[in-house]
C-alpha cells in the first residue's frame, strides 16, 4: 500500500508522536459524511519530473454519497497568544486524563516499562480533529473527550496552549506544534488560521520526495530542538514519498528541580522485585514531610516540584505483583490525591532513565477511531478541497515516542477509599522496590502532562 500521511509527531518531556497521517490514497473518493460542495480552491501546480502527483485544475464532481465538506466554517478564533492569565479549562483536564487512563490499559498489557505524554497525543490529534468531519469526527470525539462545538474548543484549547507555555521561573515546561506541507499541497486557510491561532502551530513548505528528502531531516531537527535533544527522529525517510501531503507534529517538554531533593550520597544499590526476580537498581533515599496517603491495597506520594505547581503522583501496590490488580482510573486518581495529608516520609525510589515508542494507529484503531486511518472511509475534508486532490486524505501512520529520567535532582520528560493512618513510632516507608505507577500532573487543573509504570528501573 502507498505510504501517504500527514506524520503527527508528538514530542514530550520528551514524549514524541510521529503521526505519519492524513495522506490520499490515489483513486479513491473523499471521506462520507460530509456537508456540502467544497468552494473552489486555487489551482495548485504540479512537477512530474520530481515524480509529484498532478493536481486537478478542475474540480471533479464529487460522488452523491459522498460530498465534500468544505473548509471550516468561518468562525472568530482566540489566539492563545493573546491570553494573558491563562488556567487548563476543567473540560480539557477531564477528557485528556481519561484518555491517558484508556490509552494506559490499552499498552499496559506486558511486563515492560510504559510512559507517555496524553497531552502531547490529544493535541496532536486535536490539530488533526480540526479537518475531521462525519464519522471520523464523531470517533475522534469519542476517543479523545473532544469539545464538538467549535467556539469553545478553540477556546479551551488556546487557553490550554497558553498556560503550558506560561513562563515559570522554577521549571522548563513547553508545548509546540508544527505543520509540515507537501509544495504541493495547499491546506485551506481557514485550517490553517485554526492551527495558527488556537494551537500556536508554525507551517512550513517542505519537500517530502525523492530517495533522502529534506523534509524528513527538518522535521526530526524540529523535534531534537523541541525536546532538548531527548528525542532527535520521530520519522524516517520510508516514512514518507511523493504522495506524502503534510506532517503534524507536537512537542511536550518538561524538566523540573524536586523541591525535597535526594541526597546523591544516600544513593545505593538495591533490589527490585518483579514477583520472585530480584533486578538491581539504584535507589535513592530520603526523608521529609510529603503528602500520604494508604490504603489497604497501595501506597500513595506525593511528590512536588520546585514552585509547587507540578508534581509526581506515585502509587504503590501493597505486593510486588499487585500493579494489574488496582483499580486504575482517572476519577480513582483524583480519589488519591483528595486522601493525601502531610507526614514524615522515608522514600526509597529506583533512579530510571527510559525510552518507549508506541503504534498510535494500532491502539487508537482498537480504542475506537479506525475510520482515520482507512483510506476509503476517512473523512478529512475539512483541511483541503479533496476534489483538486488524485484521492482521499487518510492517517497512514501514527506513532508516539517518550523519554523520561528520573534522578537525585528531578525529572526531565517529560487517589482511594478511605485511608486509615496509623500512629508509628517510625514515619512510613515508601519503599518503591517493585513495580509502580505515576503521573506528572499540574496541580492547578490536575491535567496530566505524563504518565508510567515502571516495571524494570534498569531497563
Amino acid at each position: 500500500m502507498t505510504r501517504i500521511l500527514v506524520a503527527l509527531g508528538l514530542v514530550a518531556a520528551a514524549a514524541a508522536v510521529a503521526v505519519s497521517a492524513a495522506v490520499f490514497a490515489p483513486g479513491s473518493s473523499p471521506g462520507p459524511g460530509a456537508l456540502e460542495a467544497a468552494p473552489q480552491a486555487d489551482t495548485l501546480t504540479s512537477d512530474a519530473a520530481q515524480g509529484k502527483p498532478e493536481v486537478s485544475e478542475a474540480a471533479p464532481q464529487a460522488s452523491p454519497e459522498r460530498d465534500l465538506a468544505g473548509p471550516p466554517e468561518p468562525a472568530e478564533i482566540l489566539s492563545a497568544a493573546d491570553i494573558e492569565s491563562p488556567s487548563v479549562p476543567p473540560q480539557i483536564a477531564e477528557s485528556v486524563n481519561d484518555f491517558a487512563f484508556d490509552f494506559y490499559r490499552n499498552v499496559s498489557d506486558t511486563d515492560e516499562n510504559v510512559f507517555f505524554s496524553p497531552v502531547s497525543v490529544y493535541t496532536a490529534f486535536s490539530v488533526l480533529y480540526e479537518g475531521a468531519r462525519g464519522e471520523t469526527a464523531e470517533q475522534m470525539l469519542g476517543v479523545f473527550g473532544l469539545e464538538p462545538d467549535g467556539a469553545e474548543r478553540h477556546s479551551a484549547s488556546a487557553h490550554m496552549m497558553a498556560a503550558l507555555n506560561a513562563e515559570d521561573p522554577h521549571a522548563v515546561l513547553e508545548i509546540a506544534n508544527a505543520l509540515w506541507l507537501a509544495d504541493w499541497f495547499s491546506p485551506y486557510e481557514q485550517y490553517l488560521d485554526i492551527a495558527r491561532q488556537t494551537y500556536l502551530a508554525t507551517a512550513e513548505t517542505v519537500d517530502f520526495a525523492g530517495e533522502d528528502p529534506p523534509g524528513v531531516k527538518k522535521v526530526n531537527d524540529w523535534a531534537a530542538e523541541k525536546t532538548s535533544g531527548k528525542i532527535q527522529e520521530v520519522l524516517d525517510y520510508r516514512d514518507v514519498n511523493n504522495l506524502t501531503t503534510a506532517v503534524i507534529t507536537n512537542a511536550v517538554y518538561f524538566k523540573g528541580t524536586w523541591l525535597v531533593q535526594f541526597p546523591e550520597e544516600d544513593t545505593r544499590e538495591g533490589k527490585f522485585w518483579k514477583g520472585e526476580d530480584g533486578i538491581d537498581a539504584d535507589f535513592m533515599h530520603v526523608q521529609g514531610s510529603f503528602d500520604y496517603a494508604e490504603t489497604g491495597d497501595a501506597q500513595i506520594l506525593r511528590m512536588p516540584y520546585e514552585g509547587d505547581r507540578l508534581s509526581m503522583l506515585a502509587v504503590l501496590p501493597g505486593e510486588a505483583g499487585g500493579l494489574e490488580n488496582l483499580e486504575l482510573s482517572a476519577g480513582k486518581m483524583l480519589e488519591y490525591a483528595g486522601m493525601l495529608e502531610p507526614r514524615e516520609v522515608l522514600v526509597s525510589l529506583p533512579k530510571f532513565e527510559i525510552k518507549t515508542n508506541y503504534d498510535l494507529k494500532r491502539s487508537l484503531k482498537e480504542m475506537g477511531m479506525p475510520d482515520a486511518f482507512d483510506e476509503k472511509l476517512a473523512d478529512l475534508s475539512g483541511l483541503a478541497d479533496l476534489a483538486l486532490l488524485p484521492g482521499n486524505l487518510y492517517v497512514e501512520k501514527a506513532t508516539h515516542d517518550a523519554y523520561v529520567k528520573v534522578n537525585e535532582e528531578g525529572t526531565e520528560a517529560a487517589a482511594v477509599t478511605t485511608a486509615v493512618i496509623q500512629a508509628v513510632s517510625q514515619p512510613p516507608h515508601f519503599n518503591a522496590n517493585h513495580p509502580f505507577l505515576f503521573t506528572i500532573y499540574d496541580e492547578q487543573s490536575g491535567l496530566v502532562l505524563f504518565m508510567g509504570s515502571i516495571s524494570d528501573p534498569a531497563a
